[in-house]
């Protein structure tokens, strides 16, 4: 009998700290991810690229609705942290309240063959952000609607590029994960569900800093019924000539014994998204997206490389230092933190090249030159080997 009520009081006790945590319990509105790549936003703000992103996140994960506006879901996190969703990563799910607080318990860590691993058991799936820094080297993961019952973090010996992971609470129902890494350039990693189990893989540094052999994926940016920019005296079309540029760098990458693997190699239609998983189901070592740029004034031209995230800055500056060598070939920078979905993924080095503008004259000219189709292609093959050079001269962590 003492049994009985103990449950009975633990159970009224959960309702009221659900009904604190997230407000009255049958009003709760919640959405579970889904879809073609869910990504959450940090504002429902209004640009050509979309919102500012916090990265993508796994489908099945149950979400608390607090408003909505157009297309777009206002996600609570945690008490104090919201998001936005697009409304087409996620389905609204009828009579769902949302447990109150999550518990983190177990980790473990241990090395595989291409990458190493942590695990992480959680009571269901939780929402997550996670992102890299750099000096030292780490992933950094804040789990939502958490609190923390680690009693152990088991580390074994396979692990060749995790030194260690900790944790800390950093609000009431927010966990914050740091995962350590043993070289300095980031190579990529994923996060995603395996049941309740949150599952982040780690790639481990390639054995040889150098082209022969890594796969990369070239992309010509736009095709098919997505025609891009036009040249501001000829009306070439940016899906062509994109195009022309790939064939290009595939040819240069592939005489210097790498592993090219085209987005397209006709025109074609294909959607960003679509562009983002089937890279990402290559697995491949580097992601290089082609692009033409174009501006309302006519006098802005010249090269310039896109990454979203800062530990693949140094990708970007090696084939942007190379670009610049080409002669008469203004610079327009180096440029972080860019919103645009190919080059958002963490699970794999990526760069944008918008090579020159098709709205300034002069760099029309250059685009319409197959000798600058060369040019570039050598350039860029010679940027990406530079990485790998800078890569190999770099210390371990450690060191």
């Amino acid at each position: 009998m003492i049994e009985k009520y103990t449950k009975i009081i633990v159970q009224i006790f959960m309702i009221l700290l659900s009904v604190c945590f997230y407000g009255k319990a049958q009003e709760v509105v919640a959405l579970k991810t889904s879809g073609k790549l869910p990504q959450m936003a940090w504002s429902n703000g209004i640009d050509r690229l979309g919102s500012a992103k916090m990265g993508y996140i796994d489908t099945g994960i149950l979400l608390q609705v607090a408003d909505t506006t157009g297309n777009v879901y206002k996600i609570k996190l945690a008490q104090n942290r919201h998001a936005y969703l697009d409304k087409s990563g996620g389905t609204i799910v009828a009579n769902s309240p949302l447990p109150a607080i999550v518990t983190m318990e177990s980790w473990r860590v241990k090395g595989g063959e291409q990458a190493d691993s942590l695990t992480i058991s959680l009571g269901r799936k939780v929402a997550y952000q996670s992102w890299m820094e750099t000096n030292p080297a780490r992933i950094v993961v804040q789990l939502y609607g958490v609190q923390a019952n680690t009693n152990w973090i088991t580390q074994l010996q396979s692990a060749r590029e995790i030194t260690r992971a900790d944790y800390r609470q950093v609000e009431d129902d927010v966990v914050e994960l740091t995962i350590y890494l043993k070289h300095k350039q980031h190579y990529g990693y994923q996060i995603n569900y395996r049941g309740n189990q949150m599952l982040l893989t780690v790639r481990v540094p390639p054995r040889k800093q150098i082209l022969k052999g890594k796969v990369i994926v070239v992309d010509a940016g736009h095709g098919g019924t997505n025609s891009g920019a036009r040249g501001i005296n000829s009306g070439i079309m940016e899906k062509d000539y994109t195009l022309l540029f790939a064939k290009a760098l595939e040819k240069v990458l592939t005489q210097k014994e790498a592993i090219v693997l085209m987005v397209r190699s006709n025109d074609t239609t294909i959607d960003n998204k679509d562009r983002v998983l089937w890279a990402m189901s290559q697995n491949p070592d580097l992601f290089i997206s082609l692009h033409l740029n174009s501006s309302g004034r006519e006098t802005a031209r010249g090269t310039s490389t896109y990454y979203k995230h800062l530990a693949y800055q140094p990708l970007a500056k090696n084939i942007l230092q190379e670009m610049l060598q080409i002669d008469g070939l203004a610079e327009f920078g180096l440029i972080g933190s860019f919103n645009f979905q190919p080059v958002q993924p963490t699970q794999f080095p990526s760069c944008l090249v918008e090579i020159a503008f098709l709205s300034n004259r002069e760099d029309e000219k250059r685009i319409m030159d197959p000798d600058f189709h060369k040019q570039v292609a050598q350039k860029i093959a010679a940027g990406v080997a530079n990485w790998y050079k800078y890569n190999r001269r770099q210390p371990l962590e450690e060191d």
